[in-house]
């Protein structure tokens, strides 16, 4: 994984003030990975007090809300009591966590090159699992990103402050993550090691130029071909799954479709983001997911 210059000078930083620790017979514990994030003045005051009491302090959650909204987790298989890392994953409009956490029944059963890579190095998968859906379907939506990261924060905090992660998020939950993260680095928690991030806009993107109509204005005919748009299958457009689904696209379509950008001056992130587009994409180009001076 690719360091930020900030990050290799920290580490430089901890190698040597550990060794000044051991050559002076002062027994100091090795901080945590995370710190590689942290300023000059916080290392430096964790080897002369031996704790880090600029470290904000976040509670874990119930086990009984950990399981609302990380559902998948049991059966990724990767739950572990010591991971390594963290893969925080963030899934698309009108789908579910298990587009993370499940690799299919039966004929569909198929290998999951994610989870395969998590259990080889003991890497947790956490893939959130957004309101309004499955074993979530009596929880009202979410009104905005914003909101739906603001309610998630506590519930990963705790394992974010503990634990080095990195960033999954694909069409909608691009925008979540980054919601997400933008709240994280106001909380003082660590940020993550990178972000693979695909299939949408960079969340500053103008109105004028967001390559689609809004859900709110299109009749269910127009509506089912602004998701023909997004390539969504057909399977869901049948009588079957169309009552069901209808609700659920339009509640994550109205997420991007009034998503306002309030992070305008802040400085950008200092971890590596790959930020992908595909060849086929109806909506997305290239020039939307490029960096934009």
């Amino acid at each position: 994984m690719t360091l930020t210059e900030t990050q290799i000078r920290n580490i430089n930083l901890i190698e040597v003030l550990m060794e000044d620790a051991e050559a002076e017979g002062r027994q100091i514990e090795e901080p945590p990975p995370t710190a590689q994030d942290w300023t000059e003045s916080r290392i430096r005051r964790y080897f002369e007090t031996g704790v880090d009491a600029a470290a904000p302090t976040f509670p874990p959650p119930e086990a009984e809300v950990f399981r609302t909204w990380f559902p998948g987790l049991p059966l990724s298989r990767t739950a572990s009591e010591k991971p390594a890392l963290l893969v925080l994953c963030f899934p698309s409009a009108g789908t579910s966590e298990d587009t993370y956490t499940s690799e299919g029944t039966g004929v569909r059963r198929a290998p999951s090159p994610l989870l395969d890579w998590c259990r080889a190095n003991n890497a947790e998968c956490l893939a959130v699992q957004p309101p309004g859906r499955n074993l979530r379907s009596k929880h009202a939506f979410a009104d905005s990103a914003a909101s739906l990261a603001k309610e998630l924060l506590p519930v990963v905090a705790s394992r974010l402050a503990s634990t080095p992660y990195v960033i999954v998020g694909h069409s909608l939950g691009t925008w979540l993550a980054f919601e997400l993260l933008s709240a994280a680095r106001d909380a003082g928690l660590p940020l993550p090691l990178h972000a693979s991030l695909s299939a949408l806009c960079a969340p500053d993107i103008p109105f004028d130029q967001r390559p689609w109509r809004q859900q709110r204005t299109l009749g269910e005919e127009d509506f089912k071909e602004e998701c023909r748009g997004w390539s969504v299958s057909e399977i869901l457009f049948t009588p079957a799954l169309w009552p069901t689904y209808q609700p659920i696209m339009r509640a994550d379509f109205r997420l991007f479709d009034e998503y306002e950008f309030t992070r305008a001056g802040e400085a950008p992130f200092d971890f590596p983001i790959h930020a992908y587009w595909g060849t086929g994409d109806l909506r997305i180009k290239q020039w939307m997911v490029e960096v934009r001076e």
